[in-house]
């Protein structure tokens, strides 16, 4: 999939950008008590998730470590809520080098890196448990230098969940409830490719637009975790709650290649360490909110729990699509899936 081309830029973006640019020769910094170096590093974050939602918590998380690990020389600038573009067109800045660092979402990345798509196969994972130990490793490791490649320095696959899928319409219990619906997908070819297989509309739309489209009738439903639902405030425009888990996502959180080559070796190291404990934050939340989102859905939303053989088995023929594609990433990353399987079956959404 060729990558999108860059979007005019907003007045904000290009103050982000020329602060990132100019970070080095920058001294007001977050964090640290200490005397203040003339060098200090300002380093841009941008995200799309709302306050509350564990991405954006994890960001700040991070935010907090850099400037503990490096003596408050490190500040981490956080922009989030779509505040300097969609994902996509972060994913432009961040591959341009105009923005240092994001935390993005799984389709934009694979617009770059198609073989990330493939960790969105549906019913690949039967948790997400499962998920961090297949992708922890050498799956990360794989995908990471397909990445550099493309100007992204990966520094972690953050969690973002198993997807279920609302809708104002009518129940879903079998496949074929879900054709001809209309639902939101992000701009990822997997989500359009396993919905468009089950009959449905699948209708790209950037997230910060899902609300009004969902609330106006444009879409008649989306799929996201229920953390995403919740803090967005998507239920409040839905009726029903198909707790399907049809497929996990990662929000691949990463840096431009040139900002970070551009960095002291103990920056890096700095952020590098700060990224892996904030990874492991931002999933214990992710998962400490999912348990309580799912038990308040019980009381305001219609919810249904179907039988997850009888998706996986509509979608089979996404497999087959996909190993096409990419024969060498899909042997590697349904092995490894497949040899995991049944310490996790218990525990599948």
């Amino acid at each position: 999939m060729t990558p999108p081309r860059a979007p005019g830029r907003r007045e904000l973006l290009r103050g982000v950008a020329l602060a990132g640019l100019a970070g080095a020769g920058l001294s007001s910094c977050a964090g640290g008590d200490g005397p203040r170096r003339t060098d200090s590093v300002r380093i841009i974050l941008g995200h799309g998730a709302a306050p509350g939602n564990p991405r954006s918590e994890g960001a700040l998380v991070f935010q907090r470590l850099v400037a503990e690990k490096s003596d408050g020389e490190v500040e981490i600038q956080i922009l989030g809520q779509e505040s300097v573009g969609s994902d996509t067109e972060m994913m432009v800045s961040v591959a341009a080098g105009t923005l240092d660092m994001t935390i993005n979402s799984q389709g934009p990345f694979s617009s770059y890196v198609p073989e990330a798509s493939l960790i969105g196969l549906p019913f690949l994972f039967e948790s997400s448990q499962h998920a961090y130990e297949v992708l922890d490793g050498e799956i990360q490791d794989s995908i990471a230098a397909l990445a550099q490649d493309k100007g992204f320095h990966v520094l972690g696959f953050w969690d973002n969940g198993m997807r279920d899928i609302t809708n104002s319409v009518h129940p879903i219990e079998v496949p074929d409830d879900v054709a001809g619906l209309k639902i939101r997908t992000p701009d990822d070819p997997m989500t359009i490719d396993i919905f468009g297989e089950l009959g449905a509309n699948p209708t790209p739309m950037a997230f910060g637009e899902l609300y009004l489209g969902l609330r106006q009738g444009a879409v008649d439903g989306q799929e996201n975790p229920v953390v995403n639902i919740h803090s967005s405030s998507l239920h409040e425009v839905q009726e029903h709650l198909a707790v399907t888990g049809h497929k996990y996502e990662m929000n691949p959180f990463v840096m431009s290649s040139t900002r970070w080559e551009s960095l002291d070796p103990e920056i890096r190291t700095v952020i590098e360490e700060a990224g892996l404990e904030a990874q492991q934050e931002q999933r214990r939340l992710m998962n400490a909110q999912s348990e309580e989102i799912y038990a308040e859905f019980e009381e305001i939303l219609e919810v249904t729990r179907p039988d997850r053989s009888l998706f996986r088995e509509a979608t089979l023929p996404v497999y087959e699509r996909w190993q096409q594609e990419h024969p060498e990433f899909f042997d590697q990353i349904t092995a490894a899936a497949d040899a995991l399987r049944a310490a996790h079956e218990e525990s599948a959404a």
